[in-house]
């Protein structure tokens, strides 16, 4: 059989002497190598592990064992050809090489085509799977990191007010959960935190006299007054109509406390309408310090600072109550 024959029925052939010198190269072979034909040294080493380096030895020993052959490609180590090779009446040696799992790379590396592999190949249609598969994957992770990112806003919205931006009150009770959940653990330290329960004072007559317009105005005026009054790891939360709850973590000083409700009261003093002549909005708080050993039940700890608010009311509102 004539080189060109043998090239056009296995393209990626190298055709040896019995003493190694390089009969004839597949052209395919020739492609992904070009100076394979001068050659086999620095060109393809053994690529099983624990087999010398010399490809020719490698060829012998598949050829004589009748084993797979694989053969790295010096130029690019990462590829490795696989194949099998025979020995010819006239003692030389044919070896049919392939790419294995290693197609994709070897394509890209020599510009490969269709036209490089025999008709009975299925190498392209291989490489159009693997490229499929890759973009399935692709598409996939793509997909996922955007179930995640939707799943993260539906439960941050879940979470949040939409009028104020503040935490709603399933935010609050999960925040309130954690902050009294370290008492749970033997290995985790309780940390101590002030609970604020606020309620608007005359906030019925806003909505009754300038509308409830004027009502969501103001109560998102107070989400940016607490905002501005609290710490990032502290939390606002608004749980209904015009009543707030903070939670400020590792807060315990009556002195500070006061002295943050005091603030927090003349800056919502500040957002009364001018158009109520005959009262001005305020704000009512009752704060309850809370100590490892403390109520360790969410409802208790709120209906405490509930308490303490009540107190206010009673005294004269505007005003905060310590328990």
């Amino acid at each position: 059989m004539s080189a060109q024959a043998l090239g056009q029925l296995l393209p990626m052939h190298l055709w040896l002497s019995a003493c190694g010198k390089v009969l004839s190269v597949g052209p395919t072979l020739s492609k992904l190598i070009p100076d394979l034909a001068d050659g086999l040294a620095d060109r393809l080493v053994s690529g099983r592990a624990g087999q010398g380096p010399c490809p020719l030895q490698a060829i012998r020993t598949a050829v004589e064992h009748r084993r797979r052959l694989f053969l790295r490609v010096v130029q690019s180590r990462d590829l490795v050809l696989r194949g099998h090779g025979v020995q010819v009446d006239d003692g030389t040696l044919l070896v049919n090489l392939g790419f294995g799992i290693g197609l994709h790379r070897a394509i890209r590396a020599a510009g490969l085509t269709d036209d490089d592999f025999a008709p009975s190949e299925l190498a392209m249609e291989l490489l159009f799977l693997h490229e499929a598969n890759r973009g399935v994957l692709t598409e996939l992770s793509r997909f996922n990191t955007q179930l995640a990112q939707s799943r993260e806003l539906a439960l941050l919205q879940a979470q949040t007010d939409p009028l104020t931006g503040l935490q709603n009150r399933r935010g609050l009770e999960i925040a309130l959960s954690l902050s009294l959940r370290t008492a749970d653990f033997a290995d985790e330290v309780a940390h101590p935190f002030a609970i604020a329960h606020l309620d608007l004072d005359h906030f019925k007559q806003v909505n009754d006299q300038l509308g409830h317009q004027a009502g969501d105005d103001l109560l998102r005026a107070v989400g940016a007054v607490l905002r501005s009054h609290i710490r990032k790891a502290d939390t606002a939360a608004r749980i209904g109509g015009d009543e707030f709850v903070l939670i400020l973590r590792g807060m315990t000083s009556r002195a500070a406390l006061q002295q943050l409700a005091d603030r927090i009261i003349v800056a919502i003093r500040a957002l009364s309408p001018p158009e109520l002549t005959d009262l001005q909005v305020s704000a009512s708080l009752g704060i309850l310090v809370w100590h490892p050993g403390g109520p360790d039940q969410p409802e208790q700890v709120l209906a405490m600072a509930d308490k303490a608010l009540y107190l206010s009311k009673g005294a004269g509102r505007g005003r905060a109550t310590i328990i």
